[in-house]
Formats: C-alpha cells, sequence, structure tokens
C-alpha cells in the first residue's frame, strides 16, 4: 500500500465512510457525507461534542480551496464546496479532486436530477454538465 493511501487509512481508523452524495449547481456542490465511528470515537463524540470531527472533515476536503463545513451530526456532516467547477461556454466543467480517504459509495447529482453512483472513490471524477 502507498506510504500517503496508509497514512489517511490510519487517520481514519476510528470512522468509516459509507456514502457521499454531491449535488452540482452551477460552480458550487453541496455535499453530504454518512459515515459510522468506532465505539471509541461514538463515546468520545457523545461526550464531547462533534466539533472534533472537524479536521476528519478538513482532511477529506483539503484540495477544495473553499471547502465549508456545514453541519457535523453523529452520522452525517454537511459541507458547501464553492467554486468547484468553471464555466466553458455552454458548460460548467469539474476537474476530479482527491479526497483525503476511500468513500464506499459516491453519489453525483447533476442539476436536472440525474446521477451516477460509483463505488471505492478516493477521488471525486471529471464531469460537465449543462448550463441551464
Amino acid at each position: 500500500m502507498p506510504a500517503l493511501a496508509q497514512e489517511v487509512e490510519e487517520e481514519n481508523d476510528f470512522m468509516h465512510f459509507d456514502r457521499m452524495v454531491m449535488r452540482f449547481d452551477e460552480t458550487n456542490a453541496y455535499v453530504t457525507v454518512t459515515y459510522d465511528l468506532d465505539m471509541f470515537a461514538r463515546v468520545y463524540v457523545l461526550a464531547f461534542g462533534t466539533r472534533h470531527l472537524e479536521s476528519s472533515f478538513e482532511n477529506i476536503f483539503s484540495e477544495y480551496e473553499e471547502a465549508e463545513i456545514e453541519e457535523i451530526g453523529y452520522d452525517t456532516a454537511v459541507i458547501t464546496l464553492k467554486d468547484v467547477s468553471r464555466s466553458s461556454e455552454s458548460y460548467y466543467l469539474h476537474d476530479g479532486q482527491e479526497l483525503g480517504t476511500s468513500i464506499h459509495s459516491l453519489q453525483v447529482i447533476y442539476p436536472g436530477g440525474t446521477s451516477k453512483t460509483l463505488t471505492d472513490v478516493t477521488k471525486t471524477p471529471n464531469i460537465f454538465y449543462v448550463k441551464n
């Protein structure tokens, strides 16, 4: 296993990322991440709150310049990624970015409602979508 992948895996041993939904709207993306915590982490979060999970999500989205954590719950987080796509004539283009971990299932929802689901991903895909 490459050193970086092993390091990322070790950093998130207490957290398993089940699903990520990325909904694109113009140049922004709105992300919901569903995760499970191991027993120790769950007890820690119950005692001290979810604020201590922020660094895990900052690491996952470190490739994005404007990632804003909107909400972190006990098994779900909501993140806004601003200006992740660029405008090109009649399309928006999103260049894939490395994620700081492996996500079991990534669902990409395009404007207009169509979607595609990828499994076992470590980066977002390169995509394009039509301007409305």
